[in-house]
């Protein structure tokens, strides 16, 4: 198994200077197709509102639209040259307020999809949720990095979150091409103590077996229920390894949940300071 289509999700100038070293990287770690996807602004009134909108409005706006969507193509074209991988340009003119309609088309014909965490940087409107979609209806791995990441390396250390869902089982396989060439590998299992009826002390070598199948060896450490919560221990854990890169799930539990006990998943993508391979 390994990762052989990349989508970069190039969501402004900015963005894209900052994804490409890394997406260029795994492109030429994995020999993989990298993709490279900017979503044009559409231009939407809203309803309610009586715009006068003259030629002049629209060609400012379409020109300011074109300018920008040049701008991240030079970029990605000089950075794929640099690299010498394999590589495809894609521009989508966005058809709704939400621009991650038209990303979730391409995600889901990926192997790999990869974004940035949400950082200080200003987004455009129509951009504001599009990590939760990917990750929620994708269907396929997110890789999310942090804005001043580069070109490090990613998995080399790797933390593994698991509890046993369908969201944390689909994000470790999917994590495989990582985990089959990592060097260290921890299996982090933190005790609910909503979910009295799983077996904490024998989740975490279970899924180590499985792995271990896959040529796969990792250490297994539990965590039992303390003051901290699941999200706080991820991290201590993660920098307490020096790891490079966290696999988890995302979002597996239900809205109520989430707003009763509060959210794992934001709280990683709010605080997390390295990559994390995400699944929901």
């Amino acid at each position: 198994m390994s990762f052989k289509s990349i989508l970069a999700c190039l969501t402004s100038e900015s963005a894209a200077s900052r994804l490409l070293p890394a997406s260029c990287e795994l492109a030429r770690r994995f020999d993989a197709h990298l993709t490279g996807l900017h979503t044009r602004e559409a231009f939407v009134p809203y309803t309610g509102i009586a715009i006068a909108a003259d030629d002049i409005t629209f060609g400012e706006f379409y020109k300011r639209v074109s300018d920008e969507d040049r701008e991240i193509e030079k970029l990605f074209d000089a950075a794929t040259d640099q690299a010498g991988c394999s590589a495809e340009w894609r521009t989508r003119a966005a058809r709704s307020p939400d621009a991650a309609d038209e990303m979730l088309q391409s995600a889901i014909r990926s192997d790999l999809v990869l974004t940035l965490l949400p950082g200080q940087q200003k987004e455009r409107f129509d951009h504001r949720g599009f990590r939760d979609e990917l990750i929620v209806n994708s269907g396929r791995p997110v890789l999310l990095l942090p804005d001043d990441w580069g070109s490090k390396e990613i998995g080399t250390r790797v933390l593994a979150a698991w509890n046993g869902t369908r969201e944390s089982a689909r994000a470790i396989h999917e994590g495989l091409p990582f985990l089959q060439q990592a060097e260290f590998i921890e299996i982090l299992t933190i005790e609910e103590p909503r979910r009295q009826s799983m077996d904490y002390s024998t989740e975490g070598h279970e899924i180590a077996r499985v792995l271990s199948r896959h040529g796969v060896t990792a250490e297994v450490r539990h965590v039992p229920a303390g003051t901290h919560g699941a999200g706080t221990r991820i991290l201590m854990e993660a920098a307490s390894q020096e790891c490079d890169l966290v696999i988890m799930g995302g979002y597996g539990h239900s809205k109520l949940h989430r707003i009763v006990f509060g959210d794992v998943t934001a709280f990683v993508l709010r605080e997390l300071r390295i990559p994390v391979l995400m699944t929901g």
